[in-house]
């Protein structure tokens, strides 16, 4: 976590000089092409560890998520026109499309279970389960007011989970797991640009299946707002 925090503020201090130079023309990227970067946080929900023992009560997660993420977006030329069978728009209207990667922390889902004979037996056990996910997607956003566009992405998730089960009268009944695997990534919001190059971004997102094939199969989601750096 802390190397991709590192390449993160790296990458966003590398693109803010950028702004600052006039944009990507001159590393030979057309003047339409957008490169940008940003940091969201708010609640991430998983519900592995309810999942992982029938005999679950008491399911919390973590009071927080995260993510970092960067991406390229291709853009119209704000003071060009296109004429349409209806008359003459400007291209600033249009929807556009880019792609994004990320890093999204998902926080830790908690649960208390039961094992060996049933209540008032047994023993009383404690389930956790911990997500993160590198993400790939496309993105597409369109217009619906002069400084606001809604966008909706569609894409795929390398996820990482890691499981356990702690008994502490019996350590025998211990167990632990990591899992890790490729599922959907679904997500939708709204972005507002505050200036030409910040923006605040609110979305929610969802990932389908993690930790797929194991006690521990949930989707996971992440509702969030954060702000976002691109070049002009």
């Amino acid at each position: 976590m802390k190397i991709i925090i590192s390449c993160s503020l790296a990458g966003l201090a590398l693109l803010a000089n950028t702004v600052f130079a006039g944009g990507m023309e001159g590393y030979g990227i057309p003047s339409n092409i957008s490169v940008y970067g940003g940091a969201s946080a708010g609640m991430a929900t998983n519900e592995g560890a309810c999942l992982a023992d029938v005999t679950s009560t008491d399911c919390e997660d973590s009071p927080t998520g995260s993510k970092y993420f960067a991406g390229v977006r291709a853009t119209p030329n704000n003071q060009g026109f296109l004429a349409t069978p209806t008359g003459v728009i400007p291209a600033s209207s249009l929807p556009t499309i880019g792609v994004e990667f990320g890093h999204m922390d998902l926080g830790e889902n908690t649960a208390k279970g039961h094992v060996g004979r049933a209540a008032p037996g047994g023993f009383d056990s404690k389930l956790r389960s911990e997500l993160s996910a590198n993400y790939l997607s496309g993105v597409a956003y369109v217009p619906v007011a002069p400084r606001t566009e809604l966008l909706g992405k569609v894409g795929a998730a390398y996820w990482k989970q890691n499981g356990s089960k702690t008994v502490t009268e019996d350590a025998d009944f211990n167990t632990s797991s990591s899992n890790s695997g490729v599922s959907v990534l679904l997500g939708g919001g709204a972005q507002v640009n505050v200036t030409p190059n910040l923006a605040v971004r609110g979305e929610y997102e969802r990932i389908l299946g993690t930790a797929a094939d194991t006690a521990y199969e949930s989707d996971a989601d992440l509702l969030s707002v954060g702000a976002v750096f691109s070049t002009y």
